[in-house]
């Protein structure tokens, strides 16, 4: 497991790679609102302190950003918040915890044979620097109808350069999606997703072995990192990072205002 110091740079790059719409600083706090849609763009990233105001003030003054926009406040919690009693204050304050999830890293060498051989025939795995109709035909599939998806496409279209969109398909049909951002020596593997009645044929693994290989070459080396972000309760996604060798760096989980208990 990473250090405070190595939790922190993996969870600015992360907050880099994935931008929200709209951010505020609040001493050293990241105020971030993207309309509701993915509890990560909506969330205070609190890593820093530049400024003297105590801390129960400096929540009041979170909460009152996030009531202007109609929604609870909600902290990103993991090794690295500042200050250090910022989880009990929430607490304190009736915070519910959600969101408990893992973040997990390999070396990118470990992911270009990621694919099993069986696996590596047929269409090869298409990359893009924007995403494409068939990659969010994908993507969007598993995203609830409605406003919420529109939103959470509109995220995943403004991912940061330098980026790679994948798509592979199978037969006729576009299947499986991933992306990746490069953040220096590191690269942020996310939106992975495979449609129903495609699953258990290895297109996953094959979506991480072209975003591995596309990043190294980015990166003009095979020494970098990447690394996700995946609930704990997502048994099959565990599974999948597990078998190509991603290992945990750290936890965090969000205090919500006004959320169940944890």
């Amino acid at each position: 497991m990473f250090d405070e110091d190595g939790i922190r740079d993996l969870e600015r790059r992360a907050a880099d790679c994935w931008p929200a719409f709209q951010e505020a600083d609040l001493e050293g706090w990241r105020l971030r609102f993207a309309e509701g849609a993915s509890r990560r763009a909506n969330s205070v990233l609190a890593l820093s302190e530049t400024g003297e105001t105590p801390l129960e003030a400096r929540i009041d003054a979170a909460e009152a950003y996030y009531r202007q926009r109609d929604l609870p406040c909600r902290f990103q919690i993991s090794g690295g918040v500042r200050p250090g009693g910022l989880d009990a204050a929430l607490e304190r304050r009736g915070y519910g915890i959600e969101g408990r999830s893992l973040v997990m890293q390999a070396p990118l060498s470990r992911l270009f044979e990621a694919a099993p051989p069986a696996a590596r025939y047929g269409p090869p795995v298409r990359l893009f620097s924007g995403p494409s109709r068939a990659w969010f035909r994908v993507f969007g599939e598993g995203l609830a109808e409605g406003r919420e998806r529109g939103l959470r496409c509109r995220l995943a279209e403004g991912l940061p350069k330098p980026r790679a969109y994948a798509v592979v398909d199978a037969g006729m049909e576009p299947a499986a999606v991933g992306a990746a951002v490069l953040s220096g020596s590191w690269t942020l593997i996310l939106c992975m997703a495979t449609r129903r009645g495609f699953r258990n044929r290895g297109l996953a693994l094959r979506v991480l072995s072209a975003l591995a290989k596309w990043a190294a070459t980015g990166q003009r080396g095979e020494t970098g990192g990447a690394f996700l972000q995946v609930e704990v309760d997502n048994g099959p996604a565990l599974a999948l990072y597990h078998k190509v060798g991603f290992q945990p760096a750290h936890t965090y989980y969000y205090r919500t205002q006004n959320g169940t208990p944890g």
